[in-house]
């Protein structure tokens, strides 16, 4: 599940596919290009897919 955050009205918006359009079901913005998150813990996708690529390459060298 994803969630993005309208920079119009500021509420959030959920999706189970990060492709396709995205609008806010509240004002009708355009979520496309926004940034999303893991709607559980409020992290960014990206950090979390760097997170992983450190710790694999820890493991590595260990």
């Amino acid at each position: 599940m994803y969630k993005k955050i309208c920079n119009r009205c500021t509420r959030s918006s959920f999706s189970s596919s990060e492709n396709g359009e995205w609008l806010c079901p509240s004002c009708g913005n355009n979520l496309t290009e926004s940034q999303f998150y893991k709607a559980t813990i409020l992290q960014n996708i990206t950090q979390s897919v760097t997170t992983i690529q450190k710790m694999e390459k820890y493991k590595k060298y260990r």
